[in-house]
């Protein structure tokens, strides 16, 4: 089996916040899921229960990755398709891990785990940031606007 000695799946707001209330707790839940993951990999929980939490944490990163998609279209993000591709990327290495995962592969949850980790730091840090920054100077107009 992979190495299992996996870095640490930590959110912490000076390294992953976009200021944006509903979006970090959407991020904060997928770090929890991964962290949950990974210590049921580390304690050599049953395939049923190692293929349940990864299911748990493709769905709500699918809900995710649906929710961000929806206020980049209702803001009218110009960075929208970009953004969306970033999101196709991920869903696309999840899907044909957790195929693996499906068939008992347990090295295919370290490799989803590796992948997470990597793929959501560089996409939070600029991507969703970069969308968080937007989506406050939006408000912030629309508030200016009203006044």
């Amino acid at each position: 089996m992979a190495d299992i000695r996996m870095r640490k799946f930590e959110w912490t707001e000076h390294q992953h916040s976009v200021f944006v209330p509903e979006i970090d707790r959407e991020h904060q839940l997928i770090f929890t899921l991964c962290r949950n993951l990974q210590r049921a990999l580390r304690g050599s929980a049953p395939a049923a229960q190692v293929r349940s939490l990864v299911n748990e944490l493709a769905v709500h990163s699918s809900e995710h990755f649906w929710h961000e998609e929806q206020q980049m279209r209702a803001a009218g993000y110009l960075h929208y398709a970009w953004h969306k591709q970033q999101h196709h990327t991920g869903r696309s290495q999840m899907t044909v891990l957790e195929a693996r995962i499906r068939c008992g592969d347990r090295d295919a949850v370290c490799e989803l785990l590796a992948f997470l980790h990597g793929w959501l730091n560089d996409h939070i840090r600029l991507a969703d940031r970069m969308l968080g920054a937007y989506l406050r100077n939006r408000q912030r107009e629309l508030t200016a606007k009203a006044s």
